[in-house]
């Protein structure tokens, strides 16, 4: 029962929400003003305050206000739902889709699949609390362009052109081109969840070699490089992440992957994922790619491993609800680094026990609570659709990330250097995080659940973590004295360093993290002039073995003059103009107006970045 200390909180709150008096930006890609977003904030709040009263028990509930471990995503606890999912969009577009208001035909072209895939994804994020990735979607998509092809060649055939074949390529090309301009048109204007708020959608893409799957991907990154509406802007969503391989030591489509180096260098996308760091084969007995074993990535990091439940295919299933460690508090819990790592296992048992009780919760809602998901078996299952059905083992094939924070203040803590500063520190911390991912595959086998260690992204929580710690510890310099702690495993965003001992530095963490990691690096916009350097840059950093690769260039540009940039003081330093896009990373996406939307400890550290080249 709320009480009246709590009531008043949560009218306090309510009236801080109402008149923008506390405007947290949590998520860069939800306006915190809109009319549905302030409904969301406030219905948030009293989802939290039922989990706390009736669903956490008192230890886990004390180590999430605490600030010992983070349950993200608090405001969606009680409802029930799973977190972030890879769909089978090939699977999901072959069958009839059930909707609220009846059922879609299975598309039989590039320009409807496309069309009808926008919808499924902007469906299913209204199922779930995080983002939703496509795994070798120019597989997926080579079949529909080869049923454009067909039906352009009965046209040919039928109006006796002279060259059917190049008359239906041709038209195959276009409608290709013209299909993907609409399908980044659409994910950037279908609005979903709270008012402005996005589908949170990453697609994974450049392995296919066939003629159609080609044609998909060189159609998807010009239509990038083009940019969307009248004033020709990067496209925020999806975010499109390039699956690198090598095969007889020559990378697999590189004419293509060239064409998306400089869509890197321009559009800040695609980032770049291993297909050679992965725990399983993804090639079939007879040598070839089996396409949804093809390693991928959600736009944020998260990642799936290996299922203890049945199949590895990445589609069908996704992360169900991830914790995350504050590992500077535990070192300043601590007079050791010897009895820092014995408190860090202390925590990761329990946070791995407050993501198995979220799952037993999870596990007892209905299937009706998600109809367009489990109707249409888009999280993949053997059981008949029954929306008052418990929805039961079908998540045992998700998986749990246990995350951490901060292992770089840790280290300057109890060491006095971290890792990117000294040799002693980096083998500290690559020790604990090697441990660390020991001791998820051992709990993982004891409870029969897939957990992963992961390298939180901490879109919010850096702040979140920040202020904990400095109300309890006070500002310490060079530990806490900025509004945000360091994510991850990432060596400080102020350190001075290049690029070359950045990413070697990095490139070890990647393979324990099974639950997802990145390594970002800070160019200047030079890079534009030497293109063949940012190739060097991906190859090497592929080489390295970091598994999920993405580089920030900032380029600011005024829709006044035109005029491209940086434009430090939030205006253009050719005409002056405030009507100006500046492109930023806020985790693994960008955002156009990052000093309006991202929060204090996100702003804090864009300040503090140091370019690495």
């Amino acid at each position: 029962m709320v009480t009246t200390q709590q009531d008043s909180r949560l009218l306090k709150f309510a009236n801080e929400a109402i008149n923008l008096t506390n405007v947290e930006n949590e998520n860069a890609n939800m306006p915190e003003g809109v009319f549905t977003a302030k409904l969301t904030r406030m219905s948030g709040e009293i989802s939290k305050e039922y989990t706390k009263a009736y669903l956490l028990p008192e230890k886990h509930l004390k180590m999430h206000e605490e600030g010992w471990i983070y349950i993200h995503d608090f405001s969606s606890y009680a409802v029930g739902m799973q977190n972030c999912m890879f769909i089978d969009i090939g699977d999901i577009l072959s069958k009839s889709i059930h909707t609220t208001n009846g059922t879609m035909r299975p598309p039989r072209s590039i320009r409807s699949a496309l069309q009808v895939a926008a919808v499924v994804l902007q469906c299913q994020s209204n199922a779930q609390f995080g983002g939703i990735a496509i795994n070798a979607f120019d597989f997926h998509m080579a079949k529909f362009i080869k049923m454009s092809f067909y039906k352009h060649m009965e046209t040919a055939i039928k109006f006796n052109v002279p060259d059917p074949d190049t008359f239906a390529w041709n038209q195959t090309k276009d409608e290709t081109k013209q299909a993907c301009e609409a399908f980044l048109h659409n994910l950037n204007h279908l609005e979903s969840r709270a008012g402005n708020q996005l589908p949170f959608v990453s697609i994974n893409y450049g392995c296919d070699t066939s003629k159609e799957g080609r044609l998909f991907i060189e159609s998807l990154i010009e239509a990038t490089l083009d940019g969307i509406g009248e004033q020709k802007t990067t496209p925020i969503f999806p975010i499109q992440i390039w699956q690198y391989r090598k095969e007889e030591g020559k990378i697999v489509n590189e004419d293509l992957f060239k064409l998306a180096n400089e869509c890197s260098i321009k559009r800040v996308y695609p980032n770049y994922v291993n297909t050679h760091e992965e725990v399983y084969d993804i090639l079939d007995e007879n040598g070839k790619i089996v396409p949804d074993l093809i390693p991928a990535t959600m736009g944020c990091r998260t990642r799936l491993g290996k299922n203890l439940h049945g199949y590895n295919g990445k589609s069908g299933r996704g992360n169900l609800s991830p914790v995350t460690m504050n590992l500077p508090k535990y070192a300043m819990e601590s007079n050791s680094w010897e009895e820092f790592t014995v408190l860090v296992k202390e925590m990761a048992f329990t946070g791995i026990d407050m993501m198995e009780a979220r799952l037993r919760w999870q596990r007892k809602q209905l299937m009706g609570a998600a109809p367009f998901m489990y109707k249409n078996k888009i999280w993949k299952h053997d059981q008949p659709y029954n929306e008052k059905a418990k929805i039961g083992d079908i998540l045992y094939s998700g998986t749990l990330a246990l995350g951490f924070i901060g292992i770089a203040e840790a280290l300057m803590i109890l060491e006095g250097k971290h890792h990117g500063e000294c040799e002693k520190s980096q083998q500290k911390a690559l020790d604990l995080i090697k441990d660390l991912h020991h001791f998820c595959s051992k709990e993982s086998d004891r409870r029969r659940l897939n957990i992963s260690l992961y390298a939180t992204p901490a879109e919010s929580l850096c702040h979140t973590f920040a202020k904990k710690n400095q109300d309890q510890y006070g500002r310490v310099p060079g530990v806490f004295d900025k509004e945000f702690i360091t994510n991850s495993f990432h060596v400080p965003v102020w350190h001075d360093i290049n690029y070359v001992d950045k990413i070697a530095l990095e490139a070890p963490y990647h393979k324990y993290c099974s639950g997802g990691s990145i390594t970002y690096v800070e160019l200047r916009s030079e890079i534009s002039k030497t293109p063949h350097l940012y190739k060097n840059l991906i190859e090497g950093a592929m080489e390295q073995g970091v598994y999920y690769f993405a580089t920030n260039i900032q380029r600011d540009r005024c829709l006044n003059c035109d005029h491209e940039g940086l434009f430090d003081d939030l205006k253009c330093n050719k005409c002056e103009s405030k009507d100006i896009i500046t492109l930023r990373r806020v985790t693994g996406y960008i955002t156009g107006a990052y000093h309006k939307v991202f929060n204090n400890g996100k702003k804090d550290e864009v300040r503090n970045r140091v370019k690495h080249y």
